[in-house]
């Protein structure tokens, strides 16, 4: 069984335009997904053009453009002939056109029509005759599918709609299916759907679940499913689990000698800042030891080195964008610390800043407030793509809390 899927128009020629949209644009996208869709069910299928551009290529030559899709089609011995179009002046609804009654083109019309009426949800405009070239030239039967009006605003509205589209290449192909004598069976997709909103549909399961592992655990999403498109059902969920991150909020247990010893081992020279992150930490509500270790990240154990200048006292390298842009510029070592804390419980709570607590973070208010509970939502967020920057900074965290103080 072998099927020449004729989408109307292309190249020169727009066909019809109404409401943003060209005829030509629609056809070929339904012929697109039809194609698999039919591929799918074990019909092979023949496009007259798989692209932007007329069958000959000839501009302004209708008629040789037309005879050369009826070509393709005798060419390749195909058992059905389908040009898809989109219909224009005035009214609504489904119509399927042939050259004539009573021989195998009208069955095939009156298999498809059904099933187009009740995708696109529009009146039955019927099986007509009339003496279309690519009907009446083609030796197979051939049929012409005129699916809503294009110059009409509902119409219109459904046909910008790729879901809908979808659903047109679906009537079709089950129409074929029956025409055939074959069952129609669905093509199996794999929706990724991240936060609740589907982002891509997969044809491999596995594919579509690495998709949403690599999201989740890149911190882009908190909640991914794998849904097959058959019959809804999620085939996979994943969440890195609540337990499993490390809150920003709450009282800090790790001491100030853990945290002096251990960038000691790495800066011995390091200006002692330790004492201003206990301080604010602790007014914040954050666990204060996590904002030393980020800051170590973000210094490179206060070495610097990086777009960031020592002398800035931006301890979390709040706003460089590269070049000349160093990034902000705090007045003193306490106000570096304090911007840092801030920026962090701007990310972290949806809260006002404690009372006497200056703002000194000049991007505290650019923030989606209270998006990253834990340090672990901060990857892709504090920093661009941040893969694995909130585990680093819990990372060098657990590296500090076993510190073995020393007694003197």
């Amino acid at each position: 069984m072998k099927i020449c899927l004729d989408p109307g128009h292309g190249g020169y020629d727009p066909g019809a335009v109404g409401h943003g949209l060209r005829e030509k644009d629609i056809t070929l996208a339904i012929c697109l997904e039809l194609k698999s869709i039919l591929e799918f069910n074990g019909i092979s299928v023949i496009l007259t053009r798989d692209g932007d551009y007329s069958p000959d290529h000839l501009e302004g030559n209708l008629s040789g453009e037309l005879r050369a899709r009826v070509a393709i089609a005798e060419k390749n011995k195909v058992d059905l002939f389908v040009a898809i179009h989109i219909n224009a002046g005035g009214g609504t609804g489904e119509e399927i056109l042939i050259v004539g009654k009573g021989g195998r083109a009208e069955i095939a019309a009156n298999k498809v029509l059904p099933f187009l009426i009740s995708a696109g949800g529009w009146g039955n405009r019927g099986v007509k005759t009339q003496n279309v070239l690519v009907l009446r030239e083609t030796s197979m039967p051939a049929i012409l599918t005129e699916n809503g009006f294009i110059d009409n605003a509902g119409d219109a509205t459904k046909l910008k709609d790729p879901n809908f589209r979808k659903a047109l290449a679906v009537a079709h192909a089950k129409g074929f299916c029956d025409y055939f004598g074959i069952q129609f069976k669905p093509e199996i997709l794999y929706r990724v759907i991240l936060d609740g909103k589907q982002t891509m549909a997969l044809t491999s399961q596995d594919n579509a679940i690495a998709e949403v592992k690599k999201v989740v655990e890149s911190g882009q999403a908190t909640y991914g499913v794998v849904q097959r498109n058959t019959d809804g059902v999620n085939v996979f969920e994943y969440r890195i689990p609540q337990t499993l991150k490390t809150l920003i909020m709450g009282k800090e247990t790790i001491t100030l000698e853990q945290c002096r010893q251990y960038l000691a081992k790495y800066n011995p020279n390091a200006p002692d800042i330790i004492p201003f992150y206990k301080n604010k930490g602790e007014l914040l509500g954050i666990r204060w030891g996590y904002a030393v270790a980020q800051m170590l990240k973000e210094t490179a154990y206060l070495k610097f080195g990086g777009m960031v200048l020592a002398q800035q006292n931006n301890y979390g390298g709040i706003g460089p964008f590269g070049g000349a842009d160093h990034g902000a510029t705090f007045s003193t070592q306490e106000e570096g610390v304090l911007a840092h804390l801030e920026h962090v419980y701007a990310y972290s709570s949806i809260d006002r800043l404690p009372v006497g607590v200056l703002k000194v973070d000049p991007r505290f208010d650019l923030v989606k407030r209270g998006s990253c509970p834990n340090w672990e939502d901060l990857n892709g967020h504090w920093a661009i793509p941040g893969i694995g920057y909130g585990e680093d900074v819990v990372r060098i965290y657990k590296e500090i809390s076993k510190e073995k103080v020393s007694q003197k």
